[in-house]
């Protein structure tokens, strides 16, 4: 054998391997969602153990001046602060619920990215992201005071804030495809939480690589509950 066929060999061996490790658009966009995760999951976790809740009335109450309604506001961002620093020392686990596949991206957040970016003159990557992938917890990263379940595993509608459970739910979000422009530097995608029968929200998270780190720019609600 030759010194050119060797070499010739050698590089369809390299070209094969090559070949072998490349990432394919639904691996990236999957490591993409892995790794923005943990600030997501921060950025729309709401929890209502923070809620306050007024005092109902006496009975028989009626108000008889609208303007005679006086809250103390220093008192209630007092009580509000030592609520939260009373959770802070709580070791309780707060389940939060994963809907257990992506949601399918729509036209809207397609346009929204655009415009969002515009200042970057981006053009939207055309792989297609219609078909739904089963979420991996396993692969879901978080801080330690929470623990992840498969909505599945809950009451269907609204019966999941019902549920007599040996935990605390304290939410449900999910995630959908995300939406790249053609140099893979940008995307947006779809998520939101539900905390209640009537408390949640949706909207679009615009995201983009920063120093090859992803981070959320902005998360722009599109619908509350």
């Amino acid at each position: 054998m030759t010194t050119k066929q060797i070499l010739v060999i050698i590089s369809m061996f390299l070209l094969f391997i090559s070949c072998e490790k490349k990432q394919t658009s639904l691996e990236f966009e999957k490591a993409v969602a892995i790794e923005i995760f943990p600030a997501l999951l921060d950025s729309v976790f709401y929890d209502t153990r923070l809620t306050q809740q007024p005092l109902p009335p006496p009975p028989n109450f009626e108000w008889t001046d609208s303007t005679e309604i006086k809250l103390d506001e220093t008192k209630i961002i007092a009580d509000l602060e030592k609520r939260k620093s009373e959770l802070q020392k709580d070791t309780t686990k707060l389940v939060v619920a994963i809907v257990d596949s992506t949601y399918q991206i729509n036209e809207r957040a397609k346009k929204e990215l655009i415009n969002f970016y515009k200042d970057f003159k981006i053009k939207l990557d055309t792989t297609n992201i219609e078909k739904p992938y089963k979420i991996n917890l396993a692969d879901l990263k978080h801080d330690d005071k929470f623990k992840l379940k498969y909505r599945s595993q809950l009451p269907p509608t609204s019966k999941v804030w019902k549920g007599d459970y040996n935990f605390y739910l304290s939410g449900i979000t999910g995630f959908s495809r995300i939406q790249f422009d053609q140099t893979k530097n940008y995307g947006v995608m779809i998520s939101g939480f539900g905390c209640g029968r009537l408390c949640g929200f949706s909207g679009l998270v615009f995201i983009r690589k920063v120093k090859s780190k992803w981070v959320i720019d902005k998360i722009k609600i599109m619908a509350v509950s």
